[in-house]
């Protein structure tokens, strides 16, 4: 049904996983990230960790970079990257974080 949204498979996470890992360098860590579809977009969100000190302009960098190669990946997808300071950074509780180099 076009109007519910469902979960996005293990294999299409993964790949969203791998293709954030491929293009976040300068960044210290991924953490909660969260995919859905709905009717035909993609829906990704995930934490951002970056060096407390790196400017917003670095980092906003970083985020295109991310959001460029999603989007040359995958048809319709919608991200939402939020930053976080390493200093400041907040794990959901029971979440492990995921460094990506």
């Amino acid at each position: 049904n076009g109007l519910m949204d469902r979960a996005v498979g293990t294999a299409e996470h993964m790949r969203i996983r791998d293709i954030i890992s491929a293009n976040c360098k300068g960044a210290m860590e991924v953490h909660d990230l969260k995919t859905r579809i709905a009717g035909r977009a993609t829906f990704i969100e995930f934490h951002l960790v970056v060096d407390a000190d790196m400017s917003v302009g670095a980092s906003h960098v970083i985020c295109d970079r991310i959001e460029d190669a999603l989007k040359a990946e995958l048809p319709s997808v919608r991200v939402t990257i939020h930053v976080e300071p390493d200093d400041e950074a907040k794990l959901p509780k029971g979440t492990t974080a995921v460094p990506f180099a």
